[in-house]
């Protein structure tokens, strides 16, 4: 990533626009950001990482406290970064969460923070800002972050050294470490790689124990411990399945005999039982004889009735046709009578309404003459609708001119009140330059407060470490105290015990070191508690790593008096320097710089005040003179329409005066029209309607009494024909055997009453051939038969069937034993075949497995491997840059020390010293030697990731602060460093405040503080 164009918004301690184009330093490389402390030098890596990922570059410092001091409410805070990744080219823009003045209305309102990621690979001109690929925070975050592949804190551990952070990634913890060196040198396949064979490991071991569990449970549903006990099993349940069936064919050949005597036996009793029946059938029917007598003499009856019905029928027809043309005579006669009264009044009513004709001419003579005024009526209507439309104008023109009248008064009011309130504003505001001195001496004094209170807490801190280091100076001097009298104790138990040593070292034939003899008759007895040179060395070296420590011990004692000599004398300068502050509380000096910030605020307020009053009173005042003249135009107006109001209202009395006293209107003459008009139609509708009723009556009238006529001959001839009937009735009666009507009238039946007789007539008597025919076939049937024992013939097949049904159930369930018992085999078979190679591929797979993760000699996992390798590499090229630095002093390597798989060593690392020969924690580095370190280490790590295909580019590199601790040498060494960097393609920025740097860096960005904010220049 190589920034282009970075451009600051009311960004910290700037004001107004800052822009700072990187572009034109690629040529150098390598360029110097300096300024003052304080004066905003960090606060453009604060930009880059702000703009990049919402963050600053250090801890301390958030998002959100990024606005500018000087920033007014219109002026929003914003920082827009264009930068290059190889061809690609982007431009990301921000602007945290702030408060910015209202669009509308006064005072101020929260806006969110806001974030947008733009690619400008096609984008031809400067200010545009290319294609959206992102928008708002979240989304913004994440597409960077997948960009360059790194996330905040990555980003300012590899590519920002901001303040305090040199040593950060360079002492990181192993685990620390790895997460960085994960992202640069993307190794996520080698920990899928590891994750993927750990599950075919845990999926392989779940298949193993799957398959033994399953022949387990195969085994223990067979209720047997292995596979030869079940297949002992299957031969013994072959044995009893042949002797089942044996049994079961012998038991059917039993069965099938008892069921053919049952059989017989059956035949024979069902003969006896249907003789039984048949004679019990006989006897039922003749108990029933007489009764089906009387039916048949019942039938016999009904049948000659039959003969006389049709006749009968025909009688009581005539009859209802006699009464029926009877009544309808008398009807027809009743109704010819009301026809004639009804023809008589209608005559009547027509002499009445032909008396009402003077009336009907009168009316027709009113309509006629109120039709010829109709014209004038509408002539009037016209002018009324006219003169009503004038005066509503009117008192529409009267209310506006009241209203302007009325808002005229209220802006003069207002003007009024403005002039003394821009007044008054004018006063304060000519304060402005006064309280803006005031404010920023006092926020003076309050800076210097918080430096003093932090100078204070360093020395409280730097006067505790003393205590502590004087309190580990006595342990570890007491730790070589005991270390001293153990060795000397030692020494003197040897010494003590010379002899018995010697003598353990002589041999038979070899001359003694004491007296040269070749024989030894008396040794020295060994002593059993004679300290070894072994232990003596192991003393030793305790006394010598106590001695050591406790040197070190004296010292930190002495770097932290001197430490806390200089934090004391930081307080007492601070203090001489501003006595105000040991006049003044925290408290007061806060409340100052409120007081001071306050006023300020409203000077400045009542300046800004001052001037958008002056534009409102010049805008009332163009407002009432426009008003004035539309007072005026309304006036002429009014005048007008009031002229024309009493033009018409002449116009419409003259109209009124022509037309009738009662007929004010329109709506009098339309109902007097109306009322004529009804009145007329009424009446010429009642004399229709009599004329019409007269013919309708007259009409009526001759059909009724043409129907009573018919009526009467007609009830005549009904007459005649039903004497005729009864003649016939009368004869059929005698010719069938009826003594009179009651007789045929007991013996008649319905229809379905004959047909029922005679059904069970015939009924009967096929009942009573049938079972005589029965009882004939039965005695034949059961002629020479004896009783049988039915229940001993069911008894013996019922037993029999029980038995064999238990024999064949006992046979089918051995059946699907044997069966269940050859597959539970085939089964196992199949299993432990499977099983083989299921163990086969744990095996392997559980070894892969196990060496990915770290289950080996050196205690690393695959993915820790390459991280290691690529850590040698970065260590490689970054001890060519420290050695320089150093003189070939210090290297740094990577601890090969084989810890817990779990604690995640691997990637820590040492720093060799040449001048003492050994190796040691690269924590123990002070603080220059640790700066060069670190320094070699990022330079490194670019070089190592630039040179890999598909690694992150690592183009750049922001180094702020930490010059300041080298000494004039290092100094010297770590700049020749940096400038053989010029040709590598990267792009190296300094930060720092040191001034020997600028005569070493011709390429700079300077950085000047005044009481206005901070701007930047630049210097190539």
């Amino acid at each position: 990533m190589t920034p282009e164009r970075l451009e600051l918004n009311e960004f910290g301690p700037y004001t107004d626009s800052q822009t700072v184009d990187f572009s034109a330093l690629q040529s150098q490389q390598l360029f110097l950001i300096h300024g003052d402390t304080g004066s905003g030098k960090s606060t453009l890596l604060d930009a880059i990482c702000f703009a990049l990922y919402g963050e600053t570059s250090g801890a301390e410092r958030g998002g959100d406290d990024l606005r500018s001091d000087f920033a007014t409410p219109e002026d929003p805070t914003e920082v827009t970064l264009d930068f290059r990744l190889g061809e690609e080219r982007y431009r990301v823009r921000r602007r945290p969460q702030q408060e910015l003045a209202k669009k509308r209305g006064e005072g101020t309102t929260q806006k969110s923070e806001e974030a947008d990621l733009f690619d400008r690979s096609e984008a031809e001109k400067l200010g545009e800002d290319g294609q959206l690929v992102a928008s708002g925070k979240r989304d913004v975050d994440n597409a960077v972050e997948d960009l360059l592949g790194l996330g905040h804190e990555q980003f300012r551990q590899v590519v920002v050294l901001p303040q305090g952070k040199f040593r950060k990634f360079l002492s990181a913890g192993s685990s620390d470490r790895e997460e960085i060196l994960k992202v640069l040198f993307e190794t996520e396949r080698f920990e899928r790689l590891q994750e993927t064979l750990k599950e075919m490991e845990k999926e392989a071991e779940e298949g193993v124990r799957h398959l033994r569990q399953r022949k387990e449970d195969e085994l223990a549903r067979q209720e047997v411990e292995g596979v030869e006990e079940l297949k002992e099993k299957r031969k013994e349940k072959k044995s009893d399945l042949e002797e089942a069936t044996g049994e079961k064919d012998q038991l059917a050949g039993r069965l099938e005999s008892a069921r053919e005597d049952l059989k017989q036996a059956e035949s024979a009793q069902e003969a006896l039982d249907e003789l039984e029946a048949a004679r019990t059938a006989v006897e039922e029917l003749r108990e029933k004889r007489g009764a089906h007598e009387a039916r048949k003499d019942l039938l016999e009856d009904a049948q000659r009735a039959a003969e006389v019905a049709p006749v009968k029928d025909d009688l009581e027809t005539r009859r209802e046709e006699k009464q029926l043309a009877e009544a309808e005579a008398t009807s027809a006669e009743e109704a010819f009578e009301d026809a004639q009264e009804a023809f008589e009044a209608a005559k009547e009513e027509l002499e009445i309404e032909k008396k009402r004709n003077e009336k009907r001419e009168a009316l027709r003579e009113r309509k006629t003459r109120l039709e010829n005024l109709e014209e004038e009526v509408g002539t009037l209507e016209e002018v009324e609708e006219r003169l009503a439309g004038h005066r509503e104008k009117k008192g529409e023109l009267t209310e506006k001119l009241s209203e302007a009248e009325s808002e005229k008064s209220e802006l003069q009011s207002a003007l009024d009140e403005k002039q003394e309130t821009l007044e008054e504003k004018k006063e304060i505001a000519g304060k402005r330059d006064l309280r803006q001195k005031e404010f920023e001496e006092a926020e003076t004094l309050r800076q210097k407060a918080e430096e003093l209170e932090s100078k204070q807490a360093a020395a409280e801190k730097a006067e505790k470490a003393l205590q502590e280091e004087k309190r580990e100076r006595e342990r570890r001097k007491e730790a070589l105290e005991a270390a001293t009298d153990e060795l000397q104790g030692l020494q003197k138990r040897r010494r003590e015990a010379y002899a018995s040593v010697l003598a353990s070292g002589l041999t038979e034939g070899k001359p003694c070191p004491v007296c040269g003899s070749e024989e030894h008759p008396a040794p020295a007895h060994e002593d059993r508690d004679v300290p070894g040179e072994e232990e003596i060395k192991r003393a030793q070296e305790e006394k010598k790593e106590a001695s050591e420590a406790l040197d070190e011990a004296k010292s930190a004692v002495s770097e932290a008096k001197s430490t806390l000599a200089q934090k004391r004398a930081e307080v007492r300068s601070l203090q001489e320097n501003h006595p105000a502050l040991s006049e003044k509380t925290q408290e007061e000096l806060e409340a100052h710089f409120e007081k001071a910030k306050g006023a300020l605020s409203k000077s400045r307020d009542a300046a800004e005040k001052a001037q958008a009053l002056e534009e409102s009173i010049q805008e009332q005042e163009e407002e009432i003179s426009e008003l004035e003249g539309e007072i005026g135009d309304l006036q002429g107006e009014i005048d007008e329409t009031q002229s024309e109001i009493d033009r018409l209202g002449s116009k419409a009395e003259t109209i009124r005066d022509r037309l009738p006293e009662e007929m004010d209107s329109r709506e009098d003459f339309e109902e007097a029209l109306e009322e004529t008009t009804s009145d007329l139609e009424a009446l010429e509708e009642a004399l229709e309607e009599a004329e019409s009723a007269v013919r309708k009556a007259r009409e009526e009238r001759a059909e009724k009494k043409q129907s009573a006529t018919g009526k009467k001959q007609a009830a005549k001839q009904a007459a005649e024909r039903h004497a005729e009937a009864k003649g016939r009735f009368e004869e059929s009666l005698r010719e069938n055997g009826f003594e009179d009507e009651a007789a045929f009238e007991e013996a008649r039946r319905d229809k379905s009453e004959r047909e029922s007789l005679k059904e069970e007539v015939e009924s009967f008597e096929e009942k009573w051939a049938a079972a005589t025919d029965r009882k004939s076939r039965a005695e034949e049937a059961a002629r020479g038969l004896e009783e049988p024992d039915l229940e001993e013939a069911n008894r013996k097949v019922r037993s029999l069937e029980e038995q064999l049904e238990e024999v064949k159930e006992r046979e089918t369930k051995l059946g699907v034993a044997v069966e269940e018992i050859e597959k539970a085999l085939r089964e196992i078979e199949k299993i432990e075949e499977d099983l083989g190679e299921a163990d086969e591929r744990y095996s392997q797979v559980g070894f892969l497995s196990e060496l990915a993760r770290g289950d080996n000699e050196s205690r690393m996992s695959l993915q820790r491997f390459v991280l290691a390798t690529r850590l040698e590499e970065v260590l490689q090229v970054a001890n060519e840059h420290i050695a320089h630095m150093t003189q070939d002093r210090y290297q740094l390597f990577r601890s090969e020390e084989v810890g817990d798989r779990r604690s995640g060593s691997g990637l820590d690392l040492l720093v060799y010293d040449s001048h003492t020969g050994q190796k040691r924690p690269v924590a123990t580095l002070s603080g220059g030697e640790g700066f060069m370190a670190a320094l070699s280490l990022a330079l490194g790590l670019s070089d190592v990731v630039q040179s890999l295909s598909g690694g992150r580019y690592l183009e750049t590199i922001f180094i702020d602060e930490g010059f300041g601790s080298l000494d004039p040498g290092a100094l010297d060494r770590a700049m020749e460093a940096l400038t053989d960097l010029k040709g590598s393609g990267r792009l190296i920025g300094i930060i720092s405040h040191v001034s020997e740097l600028k005569q070493r860096v011709s390429s700079r960005l300077e950085v000047e503080q005044t009481q206005e904010g901070s701007s930047i220049s630049m210097t190539t």
